[in-house]
């Protein structure tokens, strides 16, 4: 068992090699796999193996080494510069959800003096109320159904952006711009394509619509823009209440030890800063696995983000427990977390477990503020 071998990484050929050569010189025996797939995408890069008896030695060999790297793929991908929140994007579907909704984002965009966009699309629900006859029939119907449901719509996001309005005026809050725009098609596609255009640093949305059923905990529109879009979703649950934003103390950030985590979590340090809220970096590990290699991967983030944000305001923990759905739910109410963060990845464990069947009691539970970085 003690010549057991072990994938220690997956790199590029370069790093790989140069990890090799660095191992080797301290007596730690390394093997490079997939050395021949370097150029295909089924290799997925290059293998890092050794004995299963040298890890300890080895991730303390190359800690240095990973923390430098960590710090050149952030620098590559996210420059230093303040990141802010100046447009925020909120998709209303005029449920009795839609005011909390337009609430929230106004509380954010108060701290941040951001702009808001209301924006609705019309055009999938009017033609699914059209029944089909003829096509001279048909094509007047639509056209009458669709200006009648364009007016209606336009009539009710007018509320909803006077209602933002003149609250701020009431409060008298200058330097935040309100407008609305309508559109005609299926609600993900024109919220993606309102995002390509507006391009909002932030995008607020209610975890269902108002027709969706119970098979789908976020609803089909709300998932397939977390799938296709590259901007920060807020995802507020339409039951219960909901906390105020400047009464969530903590917010916990899921990590399965990504790359992305590193700039995941430097937007989330500057989006929350206003909030002066405790950043809870944790992973959730099986009680069986050996967590060797997990407390290296924590331990590498956590001084990367002492030494990169200068933040002693986040707190780095492990945890093991067979069920990870009970463990979330423990450390949830254990720590008064207040609003969850998560990196959107396909295939990805934690989107899995957040967005799957296993959420549901989560969310029924406790109806958490769901934020997903890209």
């Amino acid at each position: 068992m003690k010549d057991r071998m072990i994938t220690l990484a997956t790199y590029g050929y370069a790093r790989a090699q140069l990890l090799k050569t660095r191992l080797e010189s301290e007596g730690v025996e390394c093997f490079l796999k997939n050395i021949n797939l370097i150029q295909s995408v089924v290799g997925g890069g290059v293998k890092l193996r050794i004995k299963a008896q040298d890890l300890a030695k080895a991730l303390e060999i190359i800690e240095e080494l990973e923390l430098s790297y960590a710090q050149e793929d952030f620098e590559k991908s996210f420059p230093r510069k303040k990141i802010d929140v100046n447009r925020i994007l909120v998709p209303v579907d005029f449920s009795d959800f839609s005011p909390r909704l337009c609430e929230y984002a106004m509380n954010i965009a108060k701290k941040f003096n951001a702009d808001i966009l209301l924006f609705h699309t019309y055009f999938a629900s009017a033609i699914e109320t059209i029944p089909f006859s003829d096509s001279y029939t048909y094509n007047a119907t639509v056209v009458e159904v669709l200006s009648e449901v364009e007016k209606n719509a336009k009539a009710r996001i007018k509320e909803l952006y006077y209602d933002i309005r003149n609250k701020l005026e009431l409060e008298k809050v200058e330097g935040i711009e309100v407008d609305y725009a309508l559109s005609g098609g299926t609600a993900s596609s024109e919220i993606l394509n309102i995002c390509n255009t507006y391009q909002p640093d932030l995008v607020i949305m209610g975890s269902r619509g108002e027709s969706a059923g119970t098979t789908n905990l976020l609803g089909s529109v709300v998932s397939n823009v977390i799938e296709e879009s590259k901007v920060p979703i807020l995802i507020l649950s339409d039951q219960g209440e909901n906390i105020s934003i400047d009464h969530i103390d903590n917010i916990m950030y899921a990590t399965n030890f990504d790359k992305a985590d590193f700039r995941a979590i430097a937007n989330l340090k500057f989006i929350t800063k206003p909030y002066d809220m405790k950043i809870h970096c944790v992973h959730f590990n099986d009680v069986d696995d050996e967590n060797v290699m997990e407390e290296h991967q924590m331990k590498v983030l956590r001084k990367y983000l002492d030494k990169t944000l200068g933040d002693s305001n986040v707190n780095c923990s492990i945890i093991q427990i067979e069920e990870k759905m009970k463990g979330i739910e423990e450390y949830v109410q254990k720590n008064d977390i207040g609003m969850i963060a998560i990196l959107a990845r396909k295939h990805n464990l934690l989107e899995r477990l957040f967005f799957g069947q296993m959420s549901r009691k989560l969310f029924i539970k406790t109806h958490i503020p769901i934020l997903v970085f890209h």
